[in-house]
């Protein structure tokens, strides 16, 4: 019986941030959006974004969290 499921994966990081590639249908951008939000409630609740108010202040910090997003690599 064929593994649907089983992909090569391969991820990596840069000057543009994480990236992750692998096999499947692309996202809706419903999913992309729920990847964004949990993903920024993870920052949130990291020590990066006390680093982040820290250094930036409450107001500049919540700007710069808009950029970490979930893209479509398409």
């Amino acid at each position: 019986m064929e593994n649907n499921h089983a992909t090569e994966a391969i991820s990596w990081q840069d000057s543009e941030g994480f990236h992750f590639a692998g096999k499947g249908k692309a996202l809706s951008q419903e999913q992309l959006t729920k990847m964004t939000t949990k993903y920024q409630e993870n920052i949130r609740n990291s020590p990066l974004w006390r680093e982040m108010v820290t250094e930036y202040g409450k107001e500049k910090a919540e700007e710069l969290l808009t950029q970490f997003e979930v893209k479509s690599g398409k």
